[in-house]
């Protein structure tokens, strides 16, 4: 049987995973899906954020804080503090894209500002920022 270290860091990296691919299908629809189909693509995609990206998003949070503080020594790591730093911008991405599907759901003229449409490179460049500081841990 697997020690709950592993327990732990799979369950992490299974959220990490299903989070980032529903927040890039979430910057699809936000991005790219033209206003004539936007309405009826972003009442489906909504509630599949609800329910899975937001459980997904816990799961990051739940996992990522208890391999921190039981397993690596949280205070003296700045390449976990630099990855914090991108967990919370792509937390707080996500909350914006939930917000401004909602707004479009209702008006699906509405255009988003810079930061939510440029969704996609966000999301990748900060995905591969955070793997590369949990697997080099480089200070």
């Amino acid at each position: 049987m697997p020690d709950l270290y592993l327990c732990l860091r799979a369950l992490h990296l299974i959220s990490d995973f299903v989070l980032i691919a529903g927040m890039l299908v979430n910057a699809f629809a936000i991005g790219m899906v033209p206003p004539a189909i936007r309405t009826g693509v972003i009442e489906v995609l909504r509630k599949y954020d609800r329910i899975v990206n937001t459980t997904a998003l816990a799961g990051v949070w739940i996992f990522g804080l208890w391999l921190a503080f039981a397993y690596t020594g949280f205070a003296g790591n700045g390449w976990l503090h630099a990855k914090l730093l991108f967990v919370v911008l792509l937390s707080a991405l996500h909350g914006m894209q939930q917000g401004w599907m909602r707004r479009m759901a209702k008006d699906p003229k509405l255009d988003p500002p810079a930061f939510v449409r440029a969704g996609m490179p966000i999301i990748l460049v900060s995905t591969v920022i955070i793997v590369a500081l949990a697997v080099l841990k480089p200070f």
